[in-house]
């Protein structure tokens, strides 16, 4: 909206310009987070040893079952040599005691050995046969660590990650606290996870399943995408400042995305395609030539309602100098008949209703010829329901007699760079201030 009334003349000062264009606004909640493997596994020992000898190294790609390394077996071989003869032996005892059972069984049946005598026959056959379990058992093990525990296999599909071993390496196994993790090897690399910290003050903003654009430095001006796979609840707090856990996953075909990564992420909040948008930068702007008194006049001007005719906004700056000059207050005591809210239709005064309101203001409605559109006193009018939720603010810019003047626009969603803008229809194709120019 163009000043009506007295001209504010423009100081000697140079000003950088922009216009409003169509284009994209997408609003975004920023965070960083690290790149991580989805999925990973440590292989560790399930035997003490010397690695004799390491198959594969970093980045390989494995199979599952596929031989990583392997420990040296002399010793077992040895050891599995003394528990075969330990079978041998206890099979040639448990052999001739079972022989030994069948004659006292004859002579017992016969009525030549007494019942104690062959049944101390039978326990010893079973202690026999224990022992030959064990020797077995025993063997068993040892065969067991020399042909699969010696060979430390991948128990997925995958690519290694880490190799924490070298030839001559001792390891120790047994359980998982105390045994030597040789290799992590990761399922999959062509989808990565990304665990993000994000303020309370955003996290409401943070849905599952949410478009996420990030980039990370080692690939300088390319933009990777994701989505939240889950918020998780349970808050985390440093130096005073809540945050929440939130994972993403992105795809990573390209393979330029590496596990330890940090990502530079926005949450893509809402998306606008072909709105009219303005620099942020001009939104910001405030004339430092005008007195305050100045800036408030024009800030009135251009918030009256555009359905009002050319005599009706100038009655209404009439009234509003006549207050400022009586400085009255910010009710008009003369009844509706003569005030700015009669002039307005009853609505809002732009500016806080008194000379010097603020530049921000929200939801000034007018219906035609600036009557807001009403059927009863104490009816609610339905169409400014939601009008506490529109932010109003000024665009600042030069008229066509060369001087400073304002127009109210309604601001949408921003991007930092730039912001919607509607209901600054008048302002296409002209010159918007930006910011003062530096000489």
């Amino acid at each position: 909206m163009s000043c009506t009334g007295r001209k504010t003349a423009v100081k000697k000062q140079n000003y950088e310009f922009t216009t409003l264009s169509k284009g994209s606004v997408v609003s975004t909640v920023t965070s960083t987070g690290t790149l991580a493997v989805v999925s990973s596994v440590d292989v560790l020992a399930q035997m003490s040893g010397r690695i004799e000898k390491v198959y594969v190294d970093y980045n390989d790609r494995v199979k599952k079952g596929q031989i990583l390394a392997s420990i040296n077996t002399d010793l077992l071989k040895i050891q599995e040599k003394s528990a075969k003869a330990s079978v041998d032996k206890a099979q040639a005892t448990y052999d001739l005691q079972t022989l030994t059972v069948q004659n006292d069984k004859l002579l017992f049946d016969k009525g030549f050995l007494s019942e104690f005598d062959y049944k101390s026959a039978l326990v010893t056959l079973r202690i026999d046969k224990a022992e030959l379990d064990t020797a077995k058992a025993s063997l068993e093990e040892i065969t067991t660590e020399i042909n699969q525990y010696a060979y430390i296999t991948s128990p997925i599909d995958g690519i290694v990650l880490s190799r924490k071993i070298d030839s001559g390496s001792s390891v120790t196994g047994g359980s998982v606290s105390s045994s030597t993790t040789l290799f992590t090897i990761a399922g999959n690399l062509e989808q990565m996870e990304i665990e993000a910290e994000v303020d309370e003050l955003d996290i409401s903003s943070i849905k599952t399943g949410q478009k996420v654009m990030f980039s990370v430095e080692a690939a300088p001006g390319e933009e990777f995408s994701g989505s939240v796979k889950e918020v998780r609840l349970v808050p985390e707090t440093s130096d005073n400042l809540v945050y929440y856990y939130v994972i993403i996953l992105a795809d990573n075909k390209s393979g330029k995305l590496l596990p330890g990564m940090t990502a530079n992420l926005s949450f893509i909040k809402e998306e606008k395609d072909n709105v009219l948008t303005v620099p942020s930068a001009a939104l910001r702007f405030t004339p430092s030539t005008l007195t305050d008194a100045e800036k408030n006049r024009l800030l009135f001007t251009a918030g009256l309602p555009a359905g009002m005719s050319r005599e009706e906004k100038t009655a209404a700056l009439a009234l509003y100098d006549e207050r400022l000059k009586t400085k009255t207050g910010t009710t008009d005591k003369s009844g509706s008949s003569g005030g700015l809210s009669s002039l307005m239709g009853g609505g809002k005064i732009p500016g806080g209703g008194f000379p010097g309101g603020p530049g921000e203001q929200r939801g000034v409605r007018g219906g035609k010829n600036g009557q807001r559109q009403r059927e009863g006193e104490n009816q609610t009018d339905k169409s400014g329901e939601n009008q506490d939720s529109v932010v109003r603010k000024p665009l600042w810019y030069i008229d066509e007699n060369g001087t400073l003047a304002a127009a109210m626009v309604q601001v949408g969603i921003s991007d930092t760079l730039k912001t919607e803008v509607s209901g600054a229809d008048e302002l296409e194709g002209k010159k918007i201030i930006l910011k003062v120019k530096v000489e």
